[in-house]
C-alpha cells in the first residue's frame, strides 16, 4: 500500500512535466489545429475541441486503473491513481478556476492560486518565454517580450 501511495505521488509530479512537454511540443505543434480552440477569446458553447485531450489522458489513466488490479500490479494502480489525481487537480485549477468553467473564483484569495492564474494568462499572450506547465511554473512573469513568439489567436 505504501508503495502505491509513493508511486501515485511521484506520478502526480511527473504528470506536470509530461503536461508541460506535451503542451509545448505537441499541442502547440502538430495538434495546434485542435488546441487553438483553447486560445480563442471566446468559447462557442461549453466545450471546445481542446477538451479531446482530456479524454485521451482520461482513457490512459482508466486503463492503468483497470489493468493494475486485473494484473495484480500495485505499480500500475499507483501510477493510474497519480495520473487521475493530477487530472482532477488540473481540471479544477485550469478549467474550473483559471478559465471560469466552474464557480471557483474564491481561490483568488490564495496567493499561490493567483500566481498560477497570472502565469497561465501570460501563456495565452503567445510569448515564447511563457510557461507551458501549470503548477511548477507559477512564478509571475516578467515584462512580456511582444512580437517574439507565435501568435496564438
Amino acid at each position: 500500500m505504501v508503495w502505491a501511495v509513493v508511486l501515485a505521488m511521484a506520478s502526480m509530479v511527473a504528470m506536470e512535466f509530461w503536461a508541460a512537454w506535451v503542451h509545448r511540443v505537441v499541442y502547440h505543434g502538430a495538434l495546434w489545429s485542435i488546441h487553438r480552440s483553447h486560445h480563442r477569446a471566446r468559447r462557442k458553447g461549453y466545450f471546445e475541441s481542446n477538451d479531446l485531450f482530456v479524454l485521451l489522458h482520461a482513457v490512459a489513466a482508466m486503463a492503468l486503473l483497470v489493468a493494475g488490479p486485473l494484473l495484480g500490479s500495485t505499480a500500475l494502480t499507483g501510477v493510474g491513481a497519480g495520473v487521475t489525481a493530477y487530472g482532477v487537480l488540473y481540471f479544477l485549477v485550469h478549467d474550473g478556476y483559471i478559465h471560469g468553467r466552474l464557480p471557483l473564483q474564491g481561490l483568488d484569495r490564495f496567493a499561490f492560486a493567483r500566481r498560477i492564474k497570472i502565469a497561465h494568462e501570460y501563456h495565452h499572450t503567445g510569448d515564447i518565454h511563457a510557461h507551458f506547465g501549470l503548477f511548477f511554473w507559477n512564478r509571475q512573469p516578467s515584462t512580456p517580450s511582444r512580437g517574439r513568439g507565435q501568435a496564438y489567436s
